[in-house]
Parts: C-alpha cells; structure tokens; sequence
C-alpha cells in the first residue's frame, strides 16, 4: 500500500475506528510492498487484509507489536487464505518486541486474504504489518518523517523511503514523564529491501540508540528508554533501500515506568534455525488442513 506519510497517519485513524470484526481492508501491493497500521477495539479482534496476485508470486508477511505499559497487542493467529490453500505466520519474536512472520510463500494468482487474530489490552495498543512480494518492481515514494500522535499511548507509521540512503525523522511530544519504546521492522521479498542502520531518540533527556535484533528476510530494530522527561522528541530511522523501493513500518508505545526487560534473542545461526522449525510446522499444519 503505497501511503505518502500523511495518507498512512490518515488510514491509521481510519482503520482505528474499525472496531473488531470482518470487515475486509485492501492492500495495494501493484508495486510490490506495502504496510498498514491498525488499533483494534480493546479485546478479541480478527482482522482481514486483502490483496490480489496477477501471477505465482513468493510473500514474506512480518507483524509486529511493541509493548508499553497497558499497551500490548498479542497476535495468537496469523494465516493467509486464497487459491493456494491456507498459509499460517510462525511466532519469531515474543513480548515486549513481537513479531509474527509468513516466509516464502509461493503463491498462485488470484485474491488473497490475510487474516490477524489476537487480543488487544483495554488501553488499545497498535500493531503493524509490512508485506513484501518476490520479484523487481518500483514503489512510489512516501514521505520522510513527520508529526505523530501519541496522545492514546501508542501510535504506528508506514513508509517508503527513495531509493538509496535515507534519513526519516519523526516528532512527538510527551506530556508528562513516559518511557517509550520503539519497534522498526521490514520483509524482504527479492528486489524489495529496506536496511535500517541507525534508530535515534533524541529529546530534553538526552540521546538514545536502537539495536538491530533481528536480520534479513524479517528485520527488526528496537529501542527501549528509561523515564523521560517531558518535551519534545525526535525520533530518526537511517538506512539504504532497494532499487525496488520497499516499505518499513514502524510502532511506539509508552508506559508511565521504565522499559518491560526485552525478550531474549538467540544467535543469528540458532535464530535461523528457529525460523526455520517454526515455518515448517506452520507448513505442516497447513498442509494438513488442506488435505483434512
């Protein structure tokens, strides 16, 4: 979906009031990325995206939550359905840094549903998806940064950058003493790559740094600050995207404490074998749901 940045805070609201239920959103995924941004209704909510295949394509799907205070999406389902049968995510990353991904899917053509259950904290937190399609083609552009809205206590964003290096830097201001904590996340599908290099925080409490904790096909960066002091903060994501132009998507959530401890993330090599568990039992359950 290719969204300039003011577009992608105008979906984020729009699909905010959604509510849970089946009511389906399209993603435009012609350019061969997109991301969106969602706030269910506080409890149980299943979501539906749409997108159409024009032919056999391989698709990386990443969603990702991040977790501050009372605010916390957890996913406890994730599946696509269409003409190929059914296709269900893997658990890679658990709280407060979430992420749940579909890997290498080939898929035929035709229309396609993603479906993204769980249950959302009575305070409401955002989660957002980013889908990545094999194959060479060109994005649009979006924006490079901009206002954003953490007066709920948590917000998302959407965006793809130009091709090459790239600076995007996002404000907001915080009322009262917050600690904020920032997922970064994209899929790779061929051609389409973003690589984040560099997440900065800075603001009246001084300067904070992100790490990268998880890499290619499904990379996430994370920041976690202790308490802050009220103002005005800026928050900068650096990094080179493809040719193609792919699309990065990002969530914030902030908590009146400090950080939730992050989960522990395994070595590259042992984190590539997880994955790799994971999808084959998530292949292996479609497969018996097919044939049931």
């Amino acid at each position: 979906m290719k969204l300039s940045l003011g577009l992608a805070f105008a979906t984020a609201m729009a699909l905010g009031g959604l509510g849970t239920g089946a009511q389906a959103i399209p993603v435009d995924l012609s350019s061969g990325t997109g991301g969106f941004v969602r706030t269910p209704g506080s409890g149980g909510f299943s979501d539906l995206y749409t997108f159409t295949l024009a032919s056999t394509t391989t698709v990386n799907v990443l969603l990702s939550s991040v977790v501050g205070g009372s605010q916390d999406v957890d996913f406890s389902n994730v599946f696509l359905t269409g003409p190929s049968g059914q296709v269900n995510a893997a658990a890679f990353t658990g709280d407060p840094f979430e992420s749940w991904v579909i890997f290498g899917a080939t898929l035929g053509p035709g229309g396609y549903t993603l479906t993204a259950a769980g249950t959302n904290s009575a305070a409401a937190g955002t989660y957002v998806g980013n889908i990545a399609l094999g194959g060479a083609s060109t994005a649009s552009q979006g924006g490079s940064g901009g206002p954003l809205d953490l007066s709920s206590g948590s917000t998302g964003f959407v965006n793809t950058p130009a091709a090459g290096a790239f600076t995007d830097s996002y404000t907001f201001t915080v009322a009262s003493k917050t600690a904020v904590s920032v997922l970064l996340s994209s899929a790779v599908g061929a051609s389409q790559d973003v690589d984040i290099t560099s997440l900065l925080l800075t603001g009246p409490s001084g300067v904070f740094s992100g790490e990268a904790f998880t890499a290619d096909p499904f990379e996430n960066w994370r920041l976690s600050t202790p308490v802050l002091a009220p103002g005005s903060y800026t928050l900068t994501a650096s990094g080179t995207n493809s040719s193609a132009m792919a699309t990065y998507v990002g969530s914030i959530a902030l908590s009146p404490d400090g950080p939730t401890p992050p989960n522990t993330v395994p070595e590259p090599g042992t984190s590539a074998l997880l994955l790799a568990a994971g999808i084959a039992a998530a292949r292996a359950t479609g497969r018996r749901r097919l044939l049931s």
